[in-house]
């Protein structure tokens, strides 16, 4: 097995594709922000005049600006909350802005990757993953000196923990300017008394569990990887738009996209073309024979045979858990899949290999967080090797019975958003199903299929990226022509400073719209694309 060095070649490929194209010679804008924004003499805050005064913010990680994998000044400072109120002020310099000034320029740390040596591996195979990331060690949290504060987010934060009192004891990023041992995020926020909020809930009521490969059954509000009971969602939503706009505070409510569209759970199959994740040559034919021998996987697919012919299990089933190698080209690897019919009696584990799905019958693909790319076929202290010899573990997999929890739990929580929006005069849903539809290049039929909505359904143009400016923004290029445009972070799943831009001008429309303001959209190819190498 030569797998070590494919999976390494692999996830220095997935890490180095959005840093490459940092020296594209293509690249020519030299215009700063200020000037790609001027002020023009014809705008106005409409409406909002009066409610702009004390904009406060509520979210998580995306709305606190976090982004490459760390929370550090410069992520903040081109946060969409930033941003807008960047645009605000354009219009009324009176209105300020404060975000907790917690960390400094490399705050929590960061993940870059060392250009010339990702290059010398990608071209000549030259050095090791290890050569090429570079991470930074961070200077930690400090405690805010920022007064008054308007963006209250939080990394990390779902909608269930914004009414938790003591939160900051658990979350440092809170804990660092919270107002007192046991404040809440919403009581704060509300405590400030905004004239106007902007709330972005249920991102990680969705995202921790599709993080760990939805490897955590049921509701536990005490694990960041178990999903939200939607009930719970519901009533933590309505809760909070009541708090905030007690005082008669308008605000803005963004919904939530079906986060396996991220490239954090496309990359994986994307570099390999599919399922197939143990490339040609990982598997030899010594190597073959035996996985498929009765001392290996032989033995478990006769096991299934005999399953059938018991009743215990169709023979449909059978079909799809049997395990088969073939030497010399691309295997799908082996996962475990609970949704498959528990024989644990039997001795007989719940695994198959990787499936590419059925489209006509509506079943996707097996999905592969990152993280499975370091995993999958690289040998164990214990011999073992996951994905050949045993299967790859839950955390690493999200099967299609886990993305149906996550596009029912997203459906859920997305209902609940909504109501609250049109169950209030005060409150504008900013809807970011068209412009993640049109980004990430879903047909008409995914986009329903997933729950997009009308508005995302018909953005939905089948044609992968956003144009600005001339330009194709693309969520995370794996061509090196377009890597320079690509609008997520080195984390592959948190916006960078281009695609907090494009999140920015999403929400001044909305602003415009409801309020008769005339407030400027951005051009987000005035913001880096990427904050490595550095």
């Amino acid at each position: 097995m030569n797998s070590i060095k494919t999976f390494k070649h692999i996830a220095t490929l997935a890490l180095a594709i959005i840093v490459l194209a940092n020296c594209s010679s293509e690249d020519t804008l030299t215009s700063d922000w200020i000037d790609s924004n001027a002020t023009e003499s014809n705008l106005t805050l409409g409406d909002l005049k009066d409610r702009a005064s004390n904009f406060v913010w509520l979210g998580a990680s995306m709305t606190a600006g976090y982004q490459d994998g760390g929370f550090f000044k410069e992520g903040q400072e081109n946060a969409y909350p930033t941003i807008v109120a960047r645009q605000l002020q354009q219009i009324d310099p009176t209105i300020t802005y404060n975000y907790p000034n917690i960390v400094t320029v490399m705050g929590t740390g960061r993940t870059a990757i060392d250009l010339n040596a990702a290059l010398a591996f990608l071209t000549t195979g030259q050095g090791s993953l290890g050569d090429a990331l570079v991470p930074s060690v961070g200077d930690g949290v400090k405690q805010n000196t920022n007064s008054p504060i308007h963006n209250f987010s939080v990394p990390g934060m779902r909608a269930i923990d914004m009414g938790v009192a003591g939160y900051g004891q658990a979350n440092p990023l809170f804990g660092a300017f919270m107002s007192g041992p046991t404040a809440t995020v919403l009581g704060d926020a509300v405590a400030s008394s905004p004239t106007f909020f902007s709330l972005w809930p249920g991102g990680n009521d969705l995202l921790g569990y599709a993080l760990g490969g939805g490897s955590v059954d049921g509701y536990d509000p005490t694990n960041t990887g178990a999903l939200t009971d939607p009930a719970t969602f519901t009533a933590t939503i309505n809760a909070s738009v009541a708090a905030l706009t007690a005082n008669g505070a308008h605000g803005i409510v963004l919904n939530i996209a079906p986060w396996t569209i991220l490239p954090y759970f496309q990359a994986a199959t994307q570099l390999s073309g599919g399922v197939n994740l143990l490339p040609a040559g990982s598997v030899d034919a010594p190597t073959a024979a035996f996985l498929n021998s009765v001392a290996a996987y032989g033995a478990y697919n006769a096991a299934l045979d005999q399953v059938v012919l018991a009743g215990a299990i169709t023979a449909e089933e059978a079909a799809i858990r049997k395990i088969t190698f073939t030497a010399d080209v691309a295997n799908a690897p082996v996962i475990t899949d609970e949704s498959l019919t528990d024989l644990s009696a039997m001795g007989i584990a719940s695994m198959r290999q990787a499936s590419p799905g059925v489209a006509s019958l509506g079943i996707p693909a097996d999905i592969f967080p990152l993280t499975a790319i370091f995993t999958i076929g690289v040998p164990q202290e214990d011999g073992s090797i996951p994905g050949v010899s045993v299967p790859l573990s839950d955390q690493y997999t999200l099967t299609a019975a886990e993305q149906g929890n996550i596009l029912y739990h997203a459906a859920q929580y997305n209902a609940a958003i909504t109501a609250a929006a049109n169950n209030n005069d005060n409150l504008h849903l900013v809807d970011i199903h068209p412009i993640m539809a049109d980004l990430f290049g879903l047909s008409p039929q995914i986009a329903a299929a997933i729950g997009m909505g009308n508005a995302g359904v018909q953005a939905a143009d089948g044609v992968l990226g956003f144009t600005s400016g001339g330009i194709n923004l693309v969520p995370l290029s794996l061509t090196q022509a377009e890597l320079y445009n690509s609008v997520f972070s080195t984390d592959f799943v948190h916006p960078n400073p281009r695609g907090q831009a494009l999140l920015a001008n999403e929400i001044i429309k909305v602003l415009n719209a409801n309020y008769g303001a005339t407030i400027p959209t951005v051009d987000p190819l005035a913001f880096e694309p990427i904050y490595a190498p550095f």
